[in-house]
């Protein structure tokens, strides 16, 4: 018979705060059998696992039975499977790297796209990345309290964007997105995903935080889970990242692509 670790989130975040906390607990727990549990997930409207909207088990497609699991890994609080930088010891380039490395083994081994999600990435780098290069930013906003204000980050893209071709946005801020595009116009592109129409209110908001109100039905919830994962995804695509700081969604584009050049404000 065999014994799974049953890797389960336990407080909300948003989809990429989910997988980051996956990536964790697998770098914490190595070389088991896993299933991964995101029925606690803030994006379901029922009892579904919304992991397997998106990826496939790396073991078992069933959930296991209860004398099949070994033991359930929510969310985990420690140094040595951070990637903050400001918080890892060592702090040191070597150490970031080597950790980037470790986390993208994980997501090669483990964390496999589904199909429709992956085609989806494919096609919008097929149209827009190939062939040239790219500078990605990611411009975090809404709730975020590490958020930068945009002068800061328009004033450094304007400096190296002269050296690309195009600039890759991403955020979950409706004003945040726009504003770049108002600037250096054609050349800027973007995947398109729903973002927040105001700063207070954040996108990946739980629906039963009773501050916000957003929609609750499932093809909200689902097009805004899949929208930043596929965005994450484009994000290790591009040449160099200007990252937001302290943000899951450009954490796990780092760890996809571990030889991503970025700089972290």
């Amino acid at each position: 018979m065999s014994e799974y670790t049953l890797i389960k989130p336990e407080q909300n975040c948003g989809m990429c705060g989910y997988i980051w906390q996956t990536i964790r607990a697998m770098y914490q727990n190595p070389n088991e059998k896993y299933y991964i549990d995101f029925t606690n997930s803030i994006y379901k409207t029922n009892n579904d696992n919304v992991w397997n909207y998106f990826f496939y088990q790396p073991h078992s497609i069933r959930m296991p039975e209860a004398n099949e699991i070994k033991k359930q890994v929510g969310i985990i609080f420690d140094q040595q499977s951070e990637f903050v930088y400001d918080l890892t010891i060592p702090k040191t380039e070597e150490e970031i790297k080597r950790r980037r490395l470790g986390f993208n083994n994980i997501i090669n081994t483990y964390i496999k796209l589904k199909p429709h999600v992956q085609y989806k990435i494919d096609t919008f780098v097929k149209n827009n990345f190939e062939n040239k290069k790219i500078l990605g930013v990611h411009f975090r906003g809404t709730d975020h309290p590490n958020k930068k204000n945009m002068d800061q980050y328009m004033q450094i893209v304007k400096e190296k964007l002269v050296n690309y071709d195009k600039l890759f946005v991403c955020s979950d801020e409706h004003e945040r997105y726009i504003l770049p595009k108002a600037v250096f116009r054609d050349k800027v592109i973007g995947y398109e995903s729903l973002r927040s129409g105001s700063n207070d209110i954040p996108l990946h908001a739980s629906p039963n935080d009773s501050r916000y109100k957003r929609p609750n039905d499932f093809q909200y919830q689902y097009k805004i889970a899949e929208n930043v994962i596929i965005e994450s995804y484009l994000m290790s695509k591009v040449d160099f990242l200007i990252c937001a700081p302290s943000s899951n969604v450009n954490f796990l584009a780092r760890a996809i692509n571990s030889n991503l050049e970025y700089l972290d404000l």
